[in-house]
């Protein structure tokens, strides 16, 4: 009863991650390629300026497949996110946000050498809409969808200290584009629609080493590769003519259903290296380096000529603290406290201008008090783009919750 309890609950977090992956994101750049990253990280690693290179027995890291294998527990880890932005031009600035479950993932140790995992979480937002007007008309550019991950992952201690994984993802979603132009003194405006639905597969390959110093302190390195693969896209549109009445009804005077088209969008290979040091259940500080082949990305169902994607970059620094994990006088000493910062170059290039980010991180780990179990609470300050004429600068703030449940299934009980 108690693990049908469990896998019933599995099935209400999948569906209600699948419903809250509609709340995207607002930011303009959403607009372009295949959406806004919406999942860099577990909330606990976020908080380090989004390590992957940190891993424990307790946490399932979803950025680090091979890390599976030092598993002690069975974890069931939820997270969510909340987005706040303060979108500015030179027209003014406005705040926005956006609200969404980020990731649904189970970690499961098989012995004392492998693991196995599986999870869900939206990869990639959009729901971005721009209004402006000027002295002939108005326009309206409206985005929304988005791409979201099924993965499954497997790893394997060969050898004292060094663990590989594999991990198998299946990438789906859509991607609508909308433009609306409406001139002055006129009563019709044109509407142009163009949806694409995506879906294809790849692999993630890692490895993890720990190698161990005296008093219980250690080195460790980790390695990922995804590989990069041809995603399966078939696009529709319309155009329509759409006359207003004085009524305010709407007729559409005409209707152009466009040609579907079918191709191929190249999803780039992304490769990581981190390296870090730290003490066991004290402390831990770690940096990170990603590379991604963005130069390689096309998409011909969407390609305006002030677009341009350059190879991407992120750098991300920090780490975590722990004054003292088995304190039976003090919770506050059994408290994990989380810093960190990152830098990234994103690859988009819009109107000759490369968009950065740079965030600063921090975060708490809060262990339950009757078990193994935690809820991690992370915090996030950053900026992305400039200010131009023709670009947007975000600040933001992010605000990442997850639950961690560990347990022992499927254990069989020596004393009922």
């Amino acid at each position: 009863m108690k693990i049908n309890k469990r896998l019933i609950l599995l099935l209400l977090i999948i569906s209600s991650l699948r419903l809250s992956a509609q709340d995207g994101s607002p930011s303009p750049y959403s607009y372009f390629g295949l959406g806004d990253t919406s999942f860099s990280g577990n909330a606990e690693n976020m908080s380090m300026g989004g390590l992957s290179v940190y891993t424990d027995s307790l946490h399932y890291n979803i950025n680090n497949p091979a890390s599976l294998s030092r598993l002690k527990l069975i974890n069931l880890t939820l997270g969510m996110n909340n987005r706040f932005i303060k979108m500015q031009d030179n027209s003014g600035s406005n705040w926005f946000s956006s609200h969404y479950l980020n990731y649904f993932a189970l970690g499961i140790p098989i012995g004392k050498k492998a693991g196995v995992g599986f999870g869900l979480l939206p990869e990639t937002t959009s729901e971005y809409s721009v209004y402006s007007k000027n002295d002939i008309g108005i326009n309206t550019s409206k985005s929304s969808g988005g791409m979201s991950r099924l993965f499954l992952a497997g790893s394997y201690k060969i050898i004292k200290g060094l663990s590989l994984g594999l991990e198998y993802q299946y990438h789906f979603g859509y991607l609508q584009h909308e433009y609306i132009w409406a001139p002055n003194n006129v009563l019709t405006y044109t509407k142009e629609n163009n949806s694409v639905d995506v879906s294809g597969s790849t692999f993630k390959l890692s490895a993890d080493y720990i190698y161990q110093l005296p008093k219980q302190k250690y080195f460790k390195t980790h390695v990922n590769h995804q590989l990069s693969t041809n995603l399966n896209a078939s696009s529709i549109g319309y155009l329509r003519l759409i006359k207003l009445h004085s009524t305010g009804s709407e007729e559409i005077v005409s209707n152009t259903d466009k040609p579907n088209k079918k191709g191929k969008i190249l999803l780039p290979s992304i490769s990581e290296f981190g390296l870090g040091y730290g003490k066991k259940n004290k402390y831990f500080i770690g940096l990170d380096f990603s590379y991604v082949q963005m130069k390689d990305f096309k998409n011909k169902f969407y390609d305006p000529s002030f677009i341009t994607y350059k190879d991407a970059y992120a750098v991300k620094f920090g780490g975590m603290y722990q004054p003292e994990y088995n304190s039976i006088t003090s919770y506050l000493k059994r408290v994990s406290y989380r810093a960190g910062f990152y830098y990234k170059n994103t690859g988009l290039n819009l109107y000759g201008t490369d968009i950065k980010d740079f965030g600063i991180t921090f975060g708490l780990g809060l262990p339950s008090l009757k078990s193994f179990s935690n809820l991690n609470l992370g915090f996030e300050i950053g900026q992305r783009g400039i200010q131009t004429q023709k670009l947007v600068k975000e600040n933001y703030f992010n605000v990442h919750l997850s639950f961690s449940l560990n347990d022992l299934w499927f254990i069989k009980r020596k004393i009922n």
